[in-house]
């Protein structure tokens, strides 16, 4: 048996699929990133056979496991997001394209259609989630943008492309005479590099991503999808409106007068509890009062108190740290409070802050570090 410098790339990544399944299959949050690995490195034990042991003459199974990615690559997004198993019972019906594919593989042409359209099919349907994650989580925590799922974005459009690619060097033969490199053993090869170091990524990503958040109840993205769509009357809504103009004097004064916004990772249940209402209702109260969501009317309450401090500084000529100010306010992020002060004032927090020094007043003159 002969190995090429392709086999050992597929050896690779059987080894860190592996590897990968030991490290998520105790966690229920991560089923479906070990069922990912595990395919991955069944699909490299059935390549690796069938370029190797004549495996491909007795049952040719690899077109299939086109299949078997999409649906697996929506449960994982799930997954990461929602508290709880990320695979459930009632999800056995994602893996029949696969479980058919496994018996009419002789059809390839016919695997090859459905492939196509459950990979654009799925990773629609995965970032659309990201979205309704994103916003949801506006609406509810404090830290939103800190668990916000830019990297599980990345990761869909990499696989996506992943994706085009291999329909390219499959099934678009029409190309190959006009990208000859498409039809060598160094473009598959170098497919299966890119499998690699995707699986490596995707394992780091997941498991540091769980650690840091508890994830969300799956019926809260549900019922605000739902909230998202219910129409309302011109009555309701004014009546919403006077009601909400009341909850939120009771939401600021909860906010403010206990300092809650402080909390790094203040929730809506938090300042639902300290004001008596429900979390339905400070939502509305926000919204009504400022416009803005949840997050962005607590960051907006941390960016006055770190202003205010600073101003203090200037007054009184201390040196403090803006970022130690910020921390202070409630952030925990550096990149998310730069962020966040530059929507609010126009401009960085150290340029204000040395805006501040020199003005007149008795300030003394010096910067701030961030």
């Amino acid at each position: 048996m002969t190995l090429h410098p392709v086999n050992l790339i597929q050896i690779a990544l059987m080894t860190i699929a592996f590897l990968g399944v030991v490290l998520t299959l105790l966690r229920p949050r991560l089923h479906a990133v070990t069922a990912l690995l595990a395919m991955s490195a069944a699909w490299m034990v059935f390549n690796f056979l069938e370029e190797t042991a004549g495996f491909r003459q007795i049952w040719l199974v690899t077109p299939a496991f086109r299949l078997a990615y999409p649906p697996l690559v929506y449960l994982l997004v799930r997954g990461v997001m929602i508290a709880g198993p990320a695979l459930r019972w009632r999800d056995w019906p994602h893996a029949l394209p696969f479980l058919a594919a496994l018996a009419l593989t002789p059809q390839i042409e016919l695997v090859e259609h459905a492939a196509r359209i459950s990979l654009f099919a799925y990773s629609a349907a995965a970032l659309l989630l990201v979205r309704r994650f994103h916003n949801a989580t506006r609406d509810m925590r404090s830290d939103a943008r800190t668990i916000q799922l830019n990297w599980m974005v990345a990761m869909i459009a990499f696989y996506v492309l992943d994706g085009v690619f291999d329909i390219l060097r499959m099934d678009a033969r029409w190309l190959h005479a006009y990208w000859p490199w498409l039809d060598t053993p160094s473009a598959y090869a170098f497919q299966i590099a890119v499998s690699l170091v995707f699986v490596g990524v995707l394992i780091v990503l997941a498991v540091r991503h769980t650690r840091l958040f508890s994830g969300l109840d799956e019926r809260v993205l549900e019922a605000w999808a739902e909230g998202r769509a219910a129409p309302h009357s011109p009555d309701d809504t004014a009546v919403a409106s006077a009601a909400a103009s009341v909850d939120f004097k009771r939401v600021e004064t909860a906010v403010c007068d206990g300092a809650l916004y402080t909390e790094p990772r203040l929730t809506r249940q938090e300042v639902a509890a300290a004001s008596g209402l429900t979390e339905r209702a400070v939502t509305l109260a926000i919204k009504s009062a400022t416009g803005r969501n949840f997050n962005d009317y607590i960051n907006s309450l941390r960016i006055e108190d770190v202003c205010a401090m600073m101003r203090e500084d200037a007054r009184t000529g201390r040196r403090q740290r803006v970022i130690d100010l910020a921390f202070t306010a409630g952030f925990s992020s550096k990149s998310v409070f730069n962020a966040v002060f530059k929507r609010e004032t126009g401009q960085t927090p150290s340029a204000f802050a040395a805006a501040k020094d020199a003005t007149p007043a008795g300030a003394k003159s010096g910067s701030a570090d961030t």
